[in-house]
């Protein structure tokens, strides 16, 4: 970017010197360590570079015929200068060509991610709706396979559910089978010869449609209870 002095800095951006000098103490305009402003310095201040007609001036300078040597100092100094504000010119205008790519660039990346989000959301979704089909169909699935049917009296053939879980569980059905008058947590415990407290369990069991509870800490297996 173009290098400037306190004075063209003023003139480019439009305003007076002491404007710039209040703004560079309040530390929002920054120079260098030999006093020059920065074109680029200037914008990110929030100042407006005015665009000048250099072309004319130095066009005039090369017409006009010097009379002196004085004169002809003078030419090469407006000539420098004018060559000076085109290079300005020149890197004001490639400064906002790459600010006005930096922002496209920005804006394009800001939809490519919101675009990114929305897939992965939809991919979520479509995720959690075949994962709760499958849990539906395997619900549906246990509510339609068979039950047997209640042992008839006498009978030595003890039927177990297909639907227990756990050796435990099967073995409380299989006990309650043979006891359709139904038992307590303490009794099956007992007569299962286990230490385990089985009160939770069995309401469990109840909840689960594997027993059903005929009074209070009374339980009967399910399929034993229903001619009742």
């Amino acid at each position: 970017m173009a290098k400037l002095t306190i004075s063209d800095a003023a003139r480019v951006a439009g305003v007076a010197r002491s404007t710039l000098h209040r703004a560079i103490r309040a530390g929002r305009l920054s120079v260098d360590p030999d006093g020059y402003v920065d074109t680029a310095e200037l914008l990110r201040a929030g100042y407006t570079l005015q665009r000048s007609t250099p072309q004319q001036r130095v066009v005039a300078l090369q017409d006009a015929t010097p009379r002196s040597s004085s004169a002809q100092q003078i030419a090469t100094s407006a000539v420098s200068q004018g060559e000076m504000l085109l290079q300005q010119e020149r890197d004001l205008l490639r400064l906002e060509r790459d600010l006005l790519r930096r922002e496209l660039e920005a804006a394009h990346m800001r939809e490519q991610a919101a675009l990114e989000r929305e897939q992965a959301a939809r991919e979520r979704e479509a995720l959690l709706l075949h994962m709760l089909e499958q849990v539906q169909q395997q619900n549906q699935r246990l509510l339609e396979a068979p039950r047997p049917a209640p042992a008839p009296p006498g009978s030595a053939a003890v039927p177990v559910p297909s639907a227990p879980r756990g050796d435990l569980r099967r073995r409380i059905v299989a006990l309650l089978w043979e006891h359709p008058d139904g038992l307590s947590p303490g009794q099956t415990r007992h007569m299962l010869g286990i230490d385990k407290n089985l009160g939770a369990t069995m309401k469990h069991m109840v909840r689960d449609g594997l027993l059903r509870r005929i009074a209070t800490g009374v339980y009967t297996a399910r399929e034993a209870g229903a001619g009742e």
